[in-house]
């Protein structure tokens, strides 16, 4: 619902820019979609504004025209009915479009001076990707079977039992009262971290096939065996080459901020009055 809410302020928004660049030229050439008042939106105009948008509010009016059309008739009648009372003249409402005003052209100076002049190369990424290879790698993962009981007596009894050649798996089955009983005592793979401490300890002091216990944690005793062990690996780089182009774009567009407002600074006069700065705010 949130996201709807965002794509139908987007699309009015856009549709709105509309009408205000019609305003003072003759009306386009065309077919009408649609006549608000003396306003008029011709379908080469509406899909013009239409192409213009992200892709995905594209799709979101691609299929729901009708009813975003409406919203836009709505709230056109209710900007007319606004321009008509004169409130385009109110004081504190020229206030708020100027201060708007003045943020989309900065937003279009980033975008033309920086945002669309940063390029990532895939060499660029190579070399970021070996240079920063602890970043990308994936953790130790172990695979677990466990029986879990109650007391240490049972979990004592079981551990006998295992060792006198009694199977592991079936053994799970008729006497853990874990979930994963049903499963051969099987907790799957999971990553370093993630289980309770004391459990997660004696994991990873064994080797496979290896059985440890009993291991008292808050649960009651269980008997641990490591069925599969996949030390870290490198993440291959076409799983990451995303993220990292991410990074660098980051990277590249706070350098070339902070360099333009470096230049814009030392061409501008600034002078802050330190004094009168003390008295502001309170």
């Amino acid at each position: 619902m949130k996201n709807q809410k965002s794509a139908t302020f987007y699309i009015l928004f856009a549709f709105i820019l509309i009408s205000v660049s019609s305003c003072g030229r003759s009306p386009e050439k065309g077919e009408v979609l649609v006549q608000i008042g003396d306003m008029k939106v011709t379908v080469s105009d509406f899909n013009e504004r239409i192409a213009n948008l992200p892709s995905r509010y594209q799709n979101v009016i691609k299929r729901r025209k009708k009813e975003f059309l409406q919203e836009f008739i709505n709230d056109m009648i209710l900007y007319q009915e606004a321009v008509r009372q004169g409130l385009n003249k109110d004081k504190e409402v020229l206030k708020v479009v100027d201060e708007a005003r003045k943020k989309i052209l900065i937003a279009r100076l980033l975008k033309d001076s920086i945002d669309d002049t940063i390029e990532i190369s895939n060499d660029e990424i190579a070399t970021y990707y070996t240079d920063n290879k602890n970043n990308y790698m994936l953790p130790e993962v172990l695979r677990v079977s466990h029986i879990l009981v109650p007391t240490r007596e049972q979990a004592e009894e079981i551990v006998s039992e295992l060792e006198n050649g009694a199977s592991f798996e079936e053994t799970a089955r008729a006497k853990s009262v874990d979930p994963t009983a049903q499963n051969g005592g099987d907790i799957g793979y999971f990553p370093r971290g993630q289980l309770i401490p004391e459990f997660e300890r004696a994991c990873v002091e064994i080797e496979i096939d290896e059985i440890a216990g009993p291991v008292k944690t808050k649960l009651g005793y269980h008997i641990v065996k490591l069925t599969d062990r996949k030390e870290p690996a490198q993440k291959p780089l076409i799983q990451v080459k995303e993220e990292i182009r991410s990074t660098l774009y980051t990277k590249k567009r706070r350098e070339k901020f902070n360099r333009m407002i470096k230049d814009l600074t030392e061409k501008t006069k600034v002078e802050i009055n330190e004094k009168a700065l003390e008295g502001t705010g309170g």
